[in-house]
């Protein structure tokens, strides 16, 4: 196994204690850029590794098997931690303790390191010490009751919310507190859990406003059957396509041309009576099922009209989707288990210091007795701290200035501001277009300032390249080449700030064939799977929308990773760089389990027709009281209980019977008992399950006590909605805690604050509001914003 010199991470050792998903892809991302990862499993190894998806999750790293109860074993993990920089687990809190190696131990005999904890739930939760399989953290914390699916009631989640969400979580902690060890030189313990994983997928949809507003709710409102963005889906000939707007490009030819009807706009039709409406949706539904899926993306596309076919995750490996393997995220990885195989590529693409896949997942011990004779193979200082002030915050001190509209490109700044980062929001005089839909806008924009300008005009160009002067990182979401010709690209920014970071989110990518298209997430979530396993369209069903946005928020997070690993490099080197991510690759993460192996699909786990779960013990169970139970049944002695327990006991031997044979059966005998007396009644038999929690739209955990008291709600006053309620913090640090800095702002709030920062005079500032050069909020606003 050879690291690649001259990556972000150089130097960098990660004692890695995780299994699943979750927490361990994160890990992957820092191993492929550079970080030196050693997988330590217990001696029967990682309980994941029987799974496929492993041969993705646990890549590019070493494997050493030890078990830490033993003391020879806990000696040489001592060993390795006098060596380490950063350690992560993932087990219930009290584990490490009980082991010896606990954070406060640890971090007495080892002051540098950083110490990650990634745990179901949150230390001090009730639930702490209950079992954290992600179906429980959905039912209880509330993902399952805001998908819509095609019958009411909560919904499984196929792709694990939870989970994908501490993907992202864990190497953001462990990076933020790098950045201020490197000034301080001692570690701290990160903390954070698959319910805060949770969290960050509800930043559009759970918050809790004092005085409403028309242009709040609308938008990301639950609906049944399902409403957002899934009247876009049609069904053509061969299959599905999602199409879309707000591609960046003006279409030649319309959609009706195209299809050779003629209706009015669908924004004309929805004023039409119902009668009316439902004629042209069938007539528009017959025109679609006359054309097969990639003859008719290629006539939308060639006339600039975003889609993508609705496809399984495999499907874009296989064929490939030509955008994936221009981003260079279709890998050939020879596992040394399944053979030749083809995986998803690294997401993160820095273009001073790439990353790179480093090696395939390892077998089970394949480098204990090297590690056990040499440890890290090689010596090394400690962290050496830069003399410079400790901050209060983990990213205290740095300025971000963040060019981005809509969701997918604010999200991203938001969150390193969340860290302690100073973000300058710089948006038109007009405002960001997405202040027509205020909850989602509300969701990536708190705890920014707002600074107004026409980048258009000359000298808002040169007041913008001014504040990017004073800032480490610019940050921006534009389809390709837009940037450049308002002056405002990499080199533009470079040449008054060399040491800048700078990242664009884009929506496709930077190379052709698409990377001057946009696009929103719901193309994403086509192209990447998640439409089409959450709506069970295997089955013949159609493809479902996950209201949760998930492209958008991972191509965020992932630029969130991406500016972290480039900092990493800038504290080590002095050296900025420019690095971007994509919707289209952030969608490729949420099936990173997805694999072909000899160009063949390997067979994942996949929804029923009720969107209940992915087998016989791992699902939701309806109850008498036409309420549901989440059922976690993964041992063969958690099964034979539940089937004691429901009074089915002569299934307890049909574990690997097929679904269809097991499901009605335990259906049955959920349907005769009331959901608390079925909790009751598996929490006395050792079952883990939880019931769905009704969030009211994001009111109950947004009030619920223990998410207020561990700082999971954050509560500020905006100045025109209020009171506000949304979620908080996401990652929690023992030394460097991170901040929430407020409300969203206004349009241009705190222009005149930020350009008297860079040294005009008040006289100017008035003169250039008056030219609207620049803009601060006026007696109009509320009717010019929001009314």
């Amino acid at each position: 196994m050879t690291i690649p010199s001259g990556s972000a991470l150089d130097g960098i050792r990660i004692l890695d204690l995780t299994w699943g998903p979750g927490a361990s892809v994160g890990v992957t991302m820092l191993a492929e850029h550079g970080a030196d990862v050693v997988k330590v499993e217990p001696p029967g190894g990682d309980p994941f590794r029987g799974y496929s998806g492993s041969a993705v999750w646990h890549r590019s790293r070493r494997s050493i098997a030890l078990d830490l109860t033993q003391a020879a074993d806990a000696a040489v993990f001592e060993d390795l931690l006098a060596g380490a920089d950063v350690l992560v687990e993932g087990f219930r809190p009290g584990v490490m303790d009980r082991l010896g190696f606990g954070f406060d131990a640890v971090h007495d005999r080892h002051p540098g390191l950083v110490y990650c904890s990634v745990s179901a739930w949150p230390v001090g939760h009730r639930n702490e010490q209950r079992a954290g399989w992600d179906a429980l953290v959905q039912a209880a914390g509330g993902a399952q009751t805001e998908q819509p699916g095609w019958r009411t009631g909560p919904v499984y989640n196929h792709a694990p919310t939870p989970s994908l969400g501490a993907v992202f979580l864990a190497p953001m902690g462990i990076l933020a507190a790098l950045h201020q060890r490197a000034t301080t030189g001692r570690g701290q313990h990160v903390r954070t859990s698959l319910l805060q994983g949770l969290f960050l997928y509800t930043t559009q949809i759970w918050q809790d406003v004092e005085h409403w507003a028309p242009a709040f709710h609308d938008v990301m409102a639950k609906t049944y059957p399902p409403g957002i963005h899934q009247g876009m889906i049609w069904q053509a000939a061969d299959g599905w396509i999602h199409l879309s707007v707000l591609s960046g490009l003006t279409p030649k030819r319309s959609i009706e041309d195209i299809l050779g009807i003629d209706q009015p706009h669908p924004y004309v039709q929805a004023s039409a009576p119902a009668e009316q409406r439902e004629a042209w949706h069938a007539e528009r539904a017959a025109a679609f099922l006359s054309w097969k899926v990639a003859d008719l993306a290629a006539v939308l596309r060639e006339n600039n009209h975003a889609c993508e076919p609705i496809v399984p995750a495999e499907q874009a490996l296989a064929e490939p989707h030509p955008q994936l393997a221009a981003n260079d995220m279709v890998a050939q990885v020879t596992d040394p288990e399944l053979g030749e195989t083809t995986q998803m590529g690294v997401p993160i693409h820095l273009l001073g210091t790439p990353g790179a896949i480093v090696s395939p997942r390892p077998r089970l011990d394949e480098h204990g007795a090297a590690v056990r004779a040499a440890g890290w193979g090689a010596e090394r200082m400690g962290p050496v701290p830069s003399g410079g002030p400790a901050q209060p915050t983990a990213l205290g001190g740095l300025r971000l200035v963040d060019f981005g509209q809509y969701l997918a490109g604010p999200f991203g700044p938001m969150l390193l501001g969340d860290l302690g980062m100073d973000v300058v929001k710089i948006e038109p005089v007009t405002g960001d277009n997405m202040r027509m839909a205020q909850a989602p806008f509300n969701g990536c924009q708190r705890g920014k300032r707002s600074l107004a300008l026409d980048l258009k005009n000359p000298r808002g160009r040169e007041l913008a390249l001014e504040v990017v002067r004073t800032a480490d990182v610019v940050h921006h979401n534009m389809t390709r080449g837009v940037a450049d010709r308002i002056g405002i690209g990499y080199a533009d920014c470079r040449a008054v700030n060399e040491a800048v970071i700078y990242c664009n989110t884009y929506a496709y990518g930077l190379a052709d064939p698409l990377g001057r298209s946009g696009g929103l997430d719901p193309l994403y979530q086509a192209s990447s799977g998640i439409e089409f396993e959450q709506g069970a369209v295997h089955l013949g069903q159609r493809p479902l929308y996950v209201r949760f946005g998930f492209t958008d928020q991972a191509n965020a997070v992932l630029s969130v990773v991406g500016v972290l690993l480039a900092l990493a490099h800038r504290d080590r080197t002095g050296e900025g760089q420019e690095l971007w991510t994509s919707l289209l690759d952030g969608g490729a993460v949420f099936a990173s389990d997805a694999l072909l192996v000899d160009g063949v699909p390997v067979e994942r786990p996949h929804l029923d027709a009720g969107l209940h779960g992915i087998g016989p013990g791992y699902r939701l169970y309806r109850c008498q009281d036409e309420q549901y139970l989440q059922v976690v049944a993964t041992t063969d002695a958690q099964w034979t209980a539940l089937c004691a327990a429901v009074g089915a006991g002569e299934l307890g031997s049909r574990r690997g019977d097929p679904r269809e044979e097991l499901e009605p059966v335990l259906e049955a005998a959920f349907a005769g008992r009331t959901s608390w007396n079925w909790k009751r009644t598996l929490d006395a038999a050792g079952v883990p399950c939880e019931l769905p929690l009704d969030t009211q739209g994001g009111v109950a955990p947004l009030y619920d006590a223990d998410n207020v008291r561990l700082g999971l709600v954050a509560e500020y006053d905006h100045p025109l909605y209020g009171r506000t309620r949304q979620f908080g913090h996401l990652i929690d640090f023992s030394e460097t805690p991170g901040r929430i800095a407020g409300p969203a702002p206004l349009v241009g709030q705190h222009t005149r604050e930020l350009l008297d920062g860079i040294g005009l005079t008040q006289r100017e500032i008035d003169e250039l509001v008056a030219a609207g050069v620049a803009y601060e909020p006026r007696e109009d606003y509320r009717e010019r914003f929001v009314n």
